[in-house]
């Protein structure tokens, strides 16, 4: 489908970008015309348009007129980008018609409907559009919570809403090379859009329906109607095309389950349809989501189909292949497949690894991990738990010796943890809500099998009664140490700091309280300084990516604020002092803190000396310890989800969350890459002070407004540990 009407080629920014000053957001839409030798863009700003000058290849993506329009009624700018990169579900929204099924997610309820029309909401002036919204009639699961009208199942929904389509064939583009170029100062910038390239013009299907194709009210009648309409599929295979009756919508990159003959499900991804050598009918090639021991890595009777790991691979007559009833509701099972017997237990289910597997590496992570049914299920209130475990070790090591520690209380909470969760978890990228239920009732308490509790709670009674681990954190307060396995930043409220670091407050909190580390802890976890579920003492607080503990450090060197020579002295009234440089800790060498505290508004304060080992030697530049940033839990009212970062790159992101979805009685655990997090940590807080919350990307907005504990390591000290 061409991105071209009256020479306009319309984009989706991918990435943010500044252009005179003006941050352009990550999912604004904009378009791109040219007359005689001149270019302009005009792309959306703050809720209007405004005109650019240049526009970068690496920051946008072309799309048509029609894939704007369904964008535009997505408020959430990063769900349109989300969308886009979706290109299998994004192309089957795109071709959507009356009488399809759609699967509806909205207000954590989904839902089946059947779409009624397809109607232009509105016309946006400054892009020229309308926005595309459907109207869409409930049949199963979610009338009951719609925000429709009283006994009315009809709602109005956006492209957004959608989850899963019935017609997920998309037809081959007949569109022109000419008509898919955008230029920018006369150099071109890209070539044909995957997705502006291949899918079909969306006007003449919308307006030239005919009201009499309807279906009959009734829900089952309608959908046993159109069953074989919107379900049956002709599979495109190179070099043929054949037609499977009694596959349902299955193509290459379909998710399949599959029965082996000793009743186990496994799940996998399509990689090759078509008939192998030696046989006459259609097979399917299945990379597993995990090793099977007689699976290959590709091939299939000395000949190679496809590519993947070795052990992963298998292959099966198509016929035999059902769609992964993991991610449809018991309608759509109903709909496309015949009755099944009783559900045998998953390989999933029944899985424990004995042997020890390593952290995720970060080039397998995505492919292991992202998506829906992936990380840890929840079950009963478990999120606190769930965000807290995968946190914890799916992708560092930091406190791995707890699962290996002898001498704790309980051995048997030991093996579950893991080999029952964390294994599998970095093995299978998945571990299912009976392993974390058996974990819950060993932990010597009724109320955490079901009641709502917190990450912290959970922490304690884990390392401290249950396995009985060594504190994370010794702290001295004067003459005493303290030790704890995670610290609560406590301090005054102050209005001038309207958007702080984690880096600040934990420095302002150990001043105030007269406190120090005692050793270089190997994981630090640091609860915000917020009172319950609701309450928050800053609306924003940036998560630093690196904590310089240094200068929190009891007996170690520390550099003059003002010099830089060896510091012996510090003041916590400093830390205020409007004259002196904002936020940093104010520490002095003998003669700068004699000239400091010389002048008359200081001379009231109290400074104190601190200890330092004067048996090293003072070479420059001084050693500096810090702790890299790696899980961020997060809670708005009573859920808990966490941000992890599953590697060395700025872009290395991943939110969790344990129940992002549910059908029926159970809870759908989901993984979605978020690369755009990296580039947010690294926005000053004078930005971000004055940034609308509203133009924030979704997750970045969780991210800064709902913290609720950040997770730091040392990598050097986690060695020695």
């Amino acid at each position: 489908m061409g991105g071209i009407e009256e020479d306009k080629h319309y984009f989706i920014v991918m990435k943010e970008f500044t252009e005179n000053r003006k941050k352009i957001q990550k999912g604004s839409l904009g378009y791109c015309t040219r007359s005689e030798n001149e270019l302009s863009a005009v792309v959306e700003f703050n809720k209007k348009t405004i005109k650019l000058a240049k526009v970068k290849q690496e920051d946008l993506q072309e799309i048509s007129k029609d894939e704007a329009e369904l964008l535009l009624e997505i408020q959430d700018m990063s769900h349109r980008c989300v969308l886009v990169q979706n290109e299998n579900l994004f192309k089957s929204i795109s071709v959507l018609q009356i009488n399809d099924i759609v699967q509806v997610k909205r207000n954590r309820v989904t839902w089946v409907g059947i779409v009624k029309t397809i109607i232009k909401s509105r016309r946006d002036s400054g892009l020229e559009l309308n926005g595309l919204l459907f109207r869409v009639e409930c049949v199963e699961g979610g009338d009951h919570k719609m925000k429709g009208r009283k006994n009315d199942k009809e709602v109005f929904i956006n492209a957004g809403d959608i989850t899963c389509a019935s017609n997920t064939k998309v037809g081959p583009s007949h569109s022109n090379d000419k008509e898919n170029k955008l230029y920018s100062n006369d150099t071109e910038i890209w070539n044909k859009s995957p997705v502006g390239s291949q899918s079909p013009s969306l006007s003449p299907r919308k307006m030239g329906r005919e009201k009499s194709d309807e279906i009959s009210t009734s829900a089952h009648s309608k959908i046993s109607k159109h069953s074989s309409k919107t379900f049956n599929s002709t599979l495109s295979i190179p070099g043929q095309n054949l037609v499977e009756s009694d596959s349902i919508a299955l193509e290459v990159e379909s998710m399949v389950e599959v029965k082996l003959p000793n009743n186990a499900i496994v799940y996998g991804v399509i990689r090759w349809i078509g008939i192998p050598e030696g046989h006459d009918s259609l097979w399917a090639g299945i990379e597993l989501d995990y090793e099977l021991k007689d699976a290959s890595d590709g091939t299939f009777e000395k000949n190679r189909y496809f590519c993947c790991e070795q052990n992963k691979a298998t292959f099966i007559p198509l016929r035999n292949c059902k769609p992964d009833a993991r991610f449809s509701s018991n309608l759509l099972r109903e709909i496309v497949s015949s009755p099944v017997p009783t559900p045998v237990k998953t390989i999933q289910d029944n899985l424990t690894i004995q042997e020890d597997v390593p952290p995720v590496r970060e080039n397998e992570v995505l492919q292991l991990m992202k998506g829906r049914m992936k990380g840890i299920q929840g079950h009963h209130n478990s999120c606190y738990l769930d965000s807290t475990i995968f946190s914890l070790f799916a992708f560092t090591s930091v406190v791995d010796s707890i699962l290996h520690m002898p001498g704790g209380h309980s051995e048997k909470i030991q093996h579950v943890l893991r080999e029952d969760i964390v294994n599998p978890l970095r093995k299978t990228g998945v571990v299912n809500a009976d392993k974390v239920t058996k974990l819950r009732k060993l932990l010597g308490c009724d109320t955490f099998t079901s009641a709502e509790k917190d990450p912290e709670e959970f922490i304690n009674v884990l390392l401290h009664e249950v396995l009985a681990v060594d504190p994370l954190l010794k702290i001295r307060s004067g003459q005493k140490i303290q030790e704890s396995y995670c610290y609560q930043i406590i301090l005054e409220k102050d209005e001038k700091l309207t958007v702080p670091t984690v880096q600040l407050l934990l420095e302002r909190s150990f001043l105030s309280c007269d406190l120090k580390f005692e050793e270089i802890p190997s994981c630090l976890l640091v609860q915000m300084p917020r009172f319950g579920k609701q309450f928050k003492m800053f609306p924003k607080i940036i998560p630093s990516l690196e904590l310089d503990i240094t200068n929190l450090l009891n007996n170690t060197l520390r550099q003059c604020f003002i010099c830089g020579e060896v510091a012996e002295y510090e003041c916590a009234q400093c830390l205020l002092d409007p004259t002196l440089h904002p936020g940093a800790i104010k520490q002095y060498c003998i003669t700068c803190n004699k000239q400091v505290h010389s002048h008359k508004e200081r001379k009231d304060h109290q400074f104190r000396k601190f200890p330092y080992p004067r048996d090293i030697s003072a070479g420059f530049p001084f050693p500096r310890h810090r702790m890299e940033l790696f899980a961020v839990l997060c809670i708005e009212t009573s859920h808990y989800v966490s941000f992890v970062k599953y590697g060395p790159s700025k872009h290395s992101w991943l939110f969790f969350d344990s129940m992002a979805d549910r059908i029926g009685d159970e809870n759908i655990p989901e993984i979605t890459d978020c690369p755009q997090i990296g580039d947010y940590l690294l926005m000053s807080e004078d930005i971000l002070a004055y940034t609308d919350l509203k133009q924030l990307d979704g997750f970045a907005k969780r991210l800064f407004c709902d913290a609720y504990m950040c997770m730091y390591q040392s990598p050097r000290m986690c060695l020695y540990k």
